[in-house]
């Protein structure tokens, strides 16, 4: 299994490895030496590589790993939720051996239902969270926390600048009936309040455009989409 960290412009401020230490970094080779005065791992890619979207492709084609997982470089909180009988726990975790081993699960649930995709809950607010049902088959999976069985079926629309994670999940789903969504998990990340990565050329325009490609290309799927905070949400009708 390889742990893949597509980063940009966040040298020294990245705090992903705290928790999975065992995990590469992927950045422009511009940026190269910069990273290395901080992480033991560090690939560069060629300047060709613009853009989230083109960048996770270029990992699956160049780092010689079945089994990928992608993480966004800047996670905020991390854990599981415990259920009471009255309320509903967010309980942190921060042990690498214990994400190694829950990745290595969701990949070999994968293979028994013949999915390529699994994804994590990305907020930790005990509102979002389904109680019965730890595991969810018709949601997304988005690009912070991705499991990916990198076989040459399934890579991302590069016509999609951001929004590429929806995409793929859709195309999953509409393709294989489903996909792993995993809600007894949370992986939360800090995203528009750190200058860097895709928030060096993510705009409102760019995010519309996107949305309104994803909407035409999967017309049924997708119930709305309204901008919250800095970015739109997505609510899919599955």
């Amino acid at each position: 299994m390889h742990i893949a960290i597509p980063s940009k412009n966040r040298a020294g401020k990245c705090t992903t490895q705290k928790i999975v230490k065992d995990c590469t970094f992927y950045v422009s080779e511009s940026e190269v030496h910069q990273y290395k005065q901080f992480y033991d791992n560090v690939v560069g890619m060629p300047k060709e590589v613009v853009g989230i979207t083109k960048a996770r492709n270029w990992i699956l084609k160049n780092c010689n790993h079945k089994y990928v997982v992608m993480l966004d470089d800047d996670v905020k909180t991390a854990g599981y939720i415990k259920f009471n009988e009255r309320n509903v726990k967010m309980i942190k975790v921060l042990e690498e051996d214990f994400w190694l081993n829950e990745f290595n699960k969701f990949f070999d649930m994968c293979l028994q239902l013949d999915y390529k995709i699994w994804g994590v809950k990305t907020e930790s607010s005990s509102k979002s969270t389904y109680p019965y049902k730890p595991f969810l088959f018709k949601t997304y999976a988005l690009g912070s926390i991705i499991g990916i069985i990198n076989d040459d079926t399934y890579y991302f629309d590069e016509g999609y600048i951001v929004k590429e994670d929806y995409e793929l999940c859709l195309r999953h789903i509409k393709e294989r009936g489903g996909i792993l969504g995993v809600r007894y998990l949370f992986w939360e990340n800090e995203h528009w309040s750190t200058d860097g990565g895709c928030k060096d050329y993510r705009t409102i325009n760019i995010e519309r455009e996107c949305i309104k490609k994803l909407i035409k290309q999967y017309p049924s799927m997708v119930a709305s989409a309204k901008r919250e905070n800095n970015e739109f949400a997505i609510k899919l009708a599955l």
